[in-house]
């Protein structure tokens, strides 16, 4: 499987928000009512790594809706979460221990990845939030409800075409994320994530934590990240939008070839892009194209192939991917 294949039967969108990091940024009391639209995000940052939820989440691409249920439950600072396809073909995802175990139905497959990134390509606040506002504009749009919850409506607006805005509809009671919207460089919807239902009282039963029988019966490939250090990189960036950084670098294996690919994760502090580099495969294709709020660029470069995703605008990862140089190398 592809890195891209899975993502289009699993939203990236939904699996960013699944995934969110330890949050890291600066602390806000939450005893006290954001005033702020950064006060807005670094409260829903806490809540959404912190708090026991379960709900039907809405996800909008391409005038298509798909539909999944979400549970998240944090015990004794762990946490554990499973997002459940409501429509056909049948996908799930668990994260728990460490662990991202991602079963689609129609390969009848399970892949885990153990120590996965934990980064967040939705919301990854930097802990100098004042980082993040020379790339974007924060500020309030008003509020509204969703879901049945009035929520606080709070917009990041990129100050340049090389990254996307968007809009954060925030619940002002659990300061939940209750509705998402990914706006390209002309202020039009790419991508869409919204609760329908959402629930904060009631407790989660075990067996929705747990893996499906499909996916318990499925066949399981592991998929193996190690985490090298920065300066080891092999590689050269000629051609980065300024504020985009390294954050990560690791070797990653994946089966069923279980070839070493490697990951170059960068973030402005709120988007992020990855760079996998590998060796060339006979039926690689090169070029660009979407996948929603996801642009993708491949490129090969000698005897390496080089792919830059992100949600971000196609003229980011095509910077990106075109500055890529071999150390050493002409």
């Amino acid at each position: 499987m592809t890195r891209t294949s899975f993502l289009t039967r699993i939203p990236i969108f939904l699996v960013a928000a699944f995934a969110l990091a330890p949050f890291q940024g600066k602390a806000v009391d939450s005893t006290q009512y954001p005033v702020t639209g950064m006060e807005w995000l670094q409260v829903m940052r806490q809540a959404a790594g912190s708090l026991n939820y379960q709900g039907v989440v809405a996800y909008i691409k391409d005038q298509q809706v798909d539909s999944f249920k979400l549970y998240h439950q944090v015990t004794e600072g762990k946490e554990r979460e499973r997002l459940v396809a409501m429509n056909s073909p049948f996908r799930e995802v668990l994260r728990a221990d460490g662990n991202v175990a991602r079963y689609t139905a129609d390969t009848h497959q399970v892949v885990v990845e153990t120590k996965p990134s934990g980064q967040s390509v939705l919301i990854n606040l930097p802990e100098d939030t004042s980082v993040l506002e020379r790339y974007y504009r924060v500020n309030l749009r008003g509020q509204e409800y969703v879901a049945g919850a009035l929520t606080q409506v709070v917009a990041l607006e990129s100050r340049d075409g090389y990254r996307y805005s968007r809009l954060v509809w925030i619940d002002t009671a659990t300061h939940l994320p209750l509705k998402l919207d990914v706006l390209n460089e002309d202020g039009l919807s790419v991508e869409q994530m919204i609760f329908t239902t959402i629930n904060t009282k009631d407790s989660i039963a075990a067996q929705d934590l747990q893996p499906s029988v499909q996916a318990t019966s499925a066949i399981t490939q592991i998929s193996h990240r190690e985490t090298l250090p920065v300066e080891g990189l092999k590689w050269t960036f000629k051609s980065v939008p300024e504020g985009f950084q390294i954050l990560s670098y690791s070797m990653l294996k994946r089966p069923p070839l279980n070839s070493p690919v490697e990951h170059i994760l960068m973030s402005d502090g709120f988007s992020s892009v990855s760079v996998y580099i590998e060796k060339r495969a006979d039926h690689f294709k090169p070029g660009a194209r979407k996948l929603g709020a996801a642009s993708v660029d491949s490129l090969m470069l000698g005897d390496f192939e080089v792919t830059v995703m992100g949600e971000v605008p196609q003229k980011t990862v095509a910077l990106i991917a075109n500055g890529v140089q071999k150390k050493g190398g002409d």
